[in-house]
Formats: structure tokens, sequence, C-alpha cells
């Protein structure tokens, strides 16, 4: 599918402001569609491994625990889109896997909430914005300009897996990309996390708390690929 691309209102903008024409060749900006532009670095990063590979973008393989919305904020709908690869998409709240399920029909969407703990239910909050939903009502309470706790507007019970078990029955065979954004409890999931599975690329949410994060993940064989305002990337070593 060809990709869609814009004039960069960038550009136009600094070139009015400093009263300069343009250069004479139209300069686009691309489509994304993830919270800080990380489509775009996991594209370049996966386009040149492809090539290295011998692989077709379409074989790209990947799982996002933490979906919410299949378009908006979402890490894997340029891949989705615009190469035809596929994957799992994890959502805790019932009507949000209902939209990954209708407009991803060629991912797996699991309804469930993905935790260190081997409880098969948890109590799961979920706020009027719901990207910040999460089992961590006290992590919510973080985001007091969106209304903390005080703009939950329900609290649900449900299904959780280990993120262990969630690996096997759904990881087992090679991830290029694991995104894991889940409110709270990324650096607890990937500490609990087998090393057996070794995503090539895994992205969090840092939360302020880069430098514990990189520790963890050199323990674990990654390195740090890049920092966006809000995630973590980082890629395995000895692949990228």
């Amino acid at each position: 599918m060809m990709r869609n691309v814009w004039e960069n209102p960038f550009i136009s903008h600094e070139c009015a402001h400093f009263g300069i024409e343009k250069a004479p060749l139209d300069t686009s900006i691309y489509e994304t569609y993830a919270q800080c532009n990380e489509d775009l670095i996991v594209e370049g990063v996966l386009r040149a491994l492809m090539q290295r590979c011998g692989r077709s973008m379409e074989s790209i393989r990947y799982i996002e625990i933490g979906a919410n919305h299949p378009i908006q904020t979402n890490s894997t709908y340029l891949l989705y889109k615009i190469y035809n690869a596929s994957g799992v998409l994890v959502e805790a709240i019932p009507r949000l896997a209902d939209n990954l399920r209708k407009i991803r029909p060629r991912d797996t969407v699991v309804n469930c909430a993905i935790t260190a703990t081997h409880a098969e239910t948890v109590t799961f909050h979920v706020h009027e914005k719901n990207e910040l939903s999460s089992v961590n009502a006290e992590h919510i309470a973080r985001f007091y300009t969106h209304g903390g706790k005080e703009k939950i507007i329900e609290t649900i019970t449900c299904p959780n897996m280990h993120i262990n078990d969630f690996m096997k029955q759904y990881g087992a065979g090679p991830v290029d990309y694991l995104s894991i954004d889940i409110e709270g409890l990324d650096a607890e999931v990937i500490a609990a996390m087998d090393q057996v599975f070794a995503p090539t690329i895994l992205q969090c949410e840092h939360s302020g708390r880069t430098d514990m994060l990189m520790a963890l993940m050199k323990e674990r064989g990654y390195n740090l690929l890049a920092i966006t305002d809000v995630n973590l990337l980082f890629s395995r070593a000895g692949v990228i």
C-alpha cells in the first residue's frame, strides 16, 4: 500500500517566520500513528533488519500489550497498514478490544490484563481518558492534570494473564517488536518475563525511570536504541 504524505507544515511555518521562500523541491511529512512517532523509528530499524535478513516487511510479527485504540497512539498500526504485517494486540477494556477486532481483522486480539501475578482476574480502573486506565489506581493519580483518580468512570473485573503464561501462548515464536504500555506496570512485567522470550525490539514507557529501565534491560542483553518523550526503545544486542 502507498503511504500518505503531506507537505511539511513545520517547514512552511519556519520559512514564513523568517520571511524566506521554501526550497523548490517539496518536503513531505510522513504519516505516523504512535504517541511520539515511535512507529517511524521502529519502521526504519526493521527495514534495515529485514533487508539484511532477506525477509519481507510483511513477515514482521509484533505484540502490543495495552493496544487501546486501533489507530491513534497505536505503536503497530503503521506496520499493519503499510506493510500488511500482523501480530497480537492485548487490551483489557472490552469495548476497546471490540474496536481492535473490527479495525484490525488480521491481528489476534486478546481481551485481558497482563501482569506479574498469576491471579485469574484483576481489578481494572477505567479512566475517562481511557489511555490512562490501569490496574494501578495510584499510577492514575499522577495524572492530576487529567483529573487523576477522580475521573475513574468505572472499575471492572477482567481476566488476567501472567506475562510468561501469555508469552508461552502468543509469543513463543520470534517476535520482532514488543510494545508494552500498561500504565505503571511496565517495569514490573518486564522484570517478570522469562528471558527465553527475547523480542528484537522492546518498547516501554519510562515514566521518568530511564536509568532503572536501562539497567534492567542491560541485564537482559539489550541496548538502548531510542528515547522519546514517553517511551524507551531497546534492541537485542548482537541483532541490531
